[in-house]
């Protein structure tokens, strides 16, 4: 089952060559499904992307940012 988070964190990063860590955190605060604090947001946010670096989906470029495979 896919994540409504890792649907929108792909769909990002397929707009975009890379995007850094931050951007997604502004993101996903901006999306009407996630209405949490800012805490837990950056914790869900680099949840999925381990799960998606895990599914060789994304990688890391560079210090705090990523792009797809």
């Amino acid at each position: 089952m896919v994540s409504v988070l890792n649907t929108e964190i792909l769909r990002v990063l397929g707009t975009k060559d890379e995007v850094k860590l931050n951007e997604l955190y502004e993101i996903v605060g901006k999306h009407p499904d996630f209405t949490w604090d800012l805490s837990v947001r950056k914790h869900r946010v680099r949840s999925a992307l381990d799960n998606l670096k895990r599914q060789n989906k994304v990688e890391r470029s560079a210090d705090r940012t990523y792009k797809l495979v």
